[in-house]
């Protein structure tokens, strides 16, 4: 901040403050993102909101936005493409993506007020240095004009070539290749699931059932044992088809962070029955966390650049194939090897079907069973939910490749 537009007043111990002094920032009420509130909380104080334009409420010091800052950036330069925002490829303004109701990342300004002020921290400075901050816009290269893609939707350099190996060369001749494309940000994903926390799996089917009268109702009842133990647990590795993170024939555990996830996983049709178990960690369980909070790589282009690698891995890992397909999970089985080499018990990726988690464990023997979660559930319906997306029947001139 400059110098104060009031200076103290001799005989006086209070000082009254311009309502210019009351600098803008941004306040817990109008951050959406968790990333964006956890920044606002970490430094917080009493003040004005540039989005709500309300006084006395909790924001991010407005001497320390640089961290906040570069965190917005760096969400916007994950959900959306350059040409969403910049005028020079058909946007209108940066600006512009916070009025719209879908973003995720603050809320629409409910007053124009003090809106310049927050659009001109997003644009300044416009190209930091690529290992000093984030920039909005991709500039120049030799003179020719780049454009930002969103990076929920782009392949990292590197990435499509080490899946492309492993069609052709065996795990054991990509290995060091893979090793040293992680090994800037292996440090970065580290984390720890604590002891006796309950995590969830679903097997399509039950054990039985029979029937039972109850006298309360006056009805009788078809009852459903569901699977429990060792039949809802981990196949041993005779039984252990390829997965996601594992090769036919190496026994891992899948589990999801709720009920609702674990049957969404396994994809059930109509009419199934299926059931619940769950199963507790024993002790303290390092995962390699392949959905890390953004703001731990908001710093500069160079850290948001690992965490597009990282959440590579995560789509991948995330991506619901046919069995028949097994290629696409090739790359995330060898990482579950590396990661293994490293120390790690397991890997944490998203869910593409519910807005839960799954984790793979590695070692199985690392959970038990407990009976306080088993159920029997029916699957009554599945939706399918489609968006429109750019098309064209062909490539024109000028197009550019996605990779």
């Amino acid at each position: 901040m400059g110098q104060d537009a009031v200076e103290a007043n001799d005989e006086s111990e209070d000082i009254e403050l311009n309502d210019d002094e009351l600098f803008p920032s941004l306040c817990m009420d109008c951050a959406r993102h968790p990333s964006v509130k956890k920044l606002v909380a970490q430094d917080c104080t009493k003040g004005r909101c540039a989005l709500c334009a309300r006084d006395d409420v909790d924001v991010r010091n407005p001497q320390n936005l640089e961290p906040l800052v570069m965190v917005i950036r760096a969400l916007v330069r994950f959900h959306y493409d350059e040409q969403d925002y910049n005028p020079h490829w058909g946007g209108e303004s940066v600006m512009s993506l916070f009025y719209d109701d879908a973003n995720l990342i603050v809320e629409p300004p409910k007053s124009n007020l003090y809106v310049d002020d927050f659009d001109e921290w997003l644009n300044w400075p416009v190209y930091p240095d690529w290992d000093k901050g984030i920039a909005m816009f991709a500039g120049h290269d030799h003179g020719d004009r780049g454009m930002n893609f969103a990076i929920s939707r782009t392949t990292p350099p590197g990435f499509s070539e080490l899946q492309a190996r492993l069609l052709t060369e065996n795990f054991f001749q990509v290995e060091s290749g893979l090793e040293d494309y992680i090994a800037r940000f292996i440090n970065d994903i580290e984390a720890m699931l604590p002891q006796g926390e309950v995590w969830f799996r679903a097997r399509v089917g039950e054990t039985k059932t029979f029937h039972r009268f109850s006298i309360d109702s006056m009805e009788t009842m078809r009852m459903h044992v569901p699977w429990l133990g060792k039949d809802i647990g981990a196949p041993p590795p005779p039984k252990a088809g390829f997965g996601r993170v594992n090769r036919a024939g190496v026994s891992v555990m899948y589990l999801a962070s709720d009920p609702y996830t674990a049957v969404a996983e396994i994809r059930p049709h109509p009419g199934h029955t299926v059931s619940l178990g769950g199963f507790r960690s024993k002790e303290p369980i390092r995962l390699a966390d392949f959905n890390p909070d953004i703001g731990l790589f908001s710093q500069s282009d160079q850290r948001l650049s690992l965490y597009a690698i990282i959440r590579a891995f995560d789509r991948l890992m995330s991506m619901p194939v046919t069995p028949d397909e097994r290629t696409p999970y090739l790359l995330t089985q060898l990482l579950a090897e590396v990661l293994l080499r490293h120390g790690f018990d397991g890997v944490r990726f998203r869910s593409s079907v519910s807005q839960g988690s799954n984790i793979c464990i590695f070692y199985p023997d690392k959970f038990e069973f407990v009976s306080d979660h088993s159920e029997v559930r029916q699957i009554k319906a599945v939706a399918y939910e489609i968006e429109p997306v750019h098309s064209a029947l062909a490539k024109e001139p000028g197009d550019m490749p996605f990779d």
